[in-house]
């Protein structure tokens, strides 16, 4: 559904609870199972629920108090495309990604195999740039897509965006290899089957790869029922003296994540209950074996919470 002048709806003069009050039971009515959940963003709605005519009586209440138009059946919200099929729905934005390089003339462009090179140092610019408007919109169009549907392409727009003030010729060279990484996964999406069940996490750590690099990149993604559902590439805040220190910094990172992914699926009135702990993976010995050992953990591991 969309809001007409959502922000003409704004003013509220009553008590809104968003949990029952404690006490608050009418008599005959203590196991009410039946729930919506609605989620909003600015003035779409997206309304799911496990009770078709319990969806349909908010979707008519809400017509009836505010100025709304029913789009029905979702199959595309904030340009992301909802595909059902028999085994699942994927996510797909395909005709946003046709649509960014159509508009920044790369839809004609070769397909590169990987979106970044790991090999190149790039450092920032002291000299002159080279079409840091362009470079920027570039920049900003592919943001909201690596935060969509498009995880595998989140470290290359975190690191290339550190250079938007003033790119030169290697920053574009970088740039352009993401576009043509695109061009042929433009059908690539998050494709969800309902299986496994389980929320299972993964975290990683780049320390500092060159000498404008002061603070490490933290890395997680988590997936629940076939794909990802939860990802990030980011410099960390704090510096750190060792691979090893990083490594526990991102797994710090990453495990608030997952607190707050378990409180949600605590409150969707759909999966499992209680919820099944989180697995964790990451591939560095070092931050492994200290995260096992009670003998340093009081020192070592003091970013991480066990």
């Amino acid at each position: 559904m969309d809001v007409k002048t959502a922000f003409l709806n704004g003013e509220l003069d009553e008590e809104i609870y968003m949990d029952q009050p404690e006490g608050f039971v009418v008599s005959g009515q203590e196991g009410k199972g039946r729930d919506v959940i609605m989620c909003l963003y600015v003035d779409d709605i997206l309304i799911f629920g496990t009770d078709i005519e319990l969806i349909n009586e908010v979707k008519s209440f809400l017509s009836q108090n505010f100025d709304m138009k029913d789009l029905g059946e979702a199959d595309v919200i904030l340009n992301i495309k909802l595909i059902k099929s028999q085994d699942g729905i994927t996510l797909m934005q395909s005709h946003y990604v046709e649509k960014v390089l159509s508009r920044f003339g790369y839809l004609d462009s070769k397909p590169s195999s990987t979106p970044y090179d790991s090999g190149k140092i790039i450092r920032k610019n002291k000299g002159p740039g080279r079409d840091q408007l362009r470079y920027s919109q570039i920049i900003g169009s592919l943001m909201y897509l690596a935060s969509a549907t498009r995880p595998d392409i989140s470290f290359a727009v975190s690191k290339l965006s550190r250079f938007t003030s003033n790119p030169r010729d290697d920053h574009w060279s970088a740039l352009e290899r993401v576009m043509h990484y695109l061009k042929g996964t433009m059908s690539h999406g998050l494709h969800y089957t309902g299986y496994p069940k389980v929320l299972e996490g993964y975290s990683d750590a780049n320390w500092i790869s060159d000498a404008d690099e002061l603070k490490a990149t933290t890395w997680y993604v988590f997936t629940l029922g076939g794909a990802a559902v939860s990802w990030r590439s980011c410099k960390q805040t704090i510096l750190t003296r060792s691979t090893m220190e990083a490594e526990l910094t991102a797994l710090d990172t990453s495990t608030f994540v997952a607190e707050w992914l378990r409180e949600l699926l605590m409150d969707l009135p759909t999966g499992d209950k209680p919820i099944a702990a989180i697995l964790m993976n990451r591939d560095n010995q070092t931050a492994i074996a200290k995260m096992n050992s009670d003998k340093h953990n009081a020192k070592s591991s003091r970013h991480v919470r066990r």
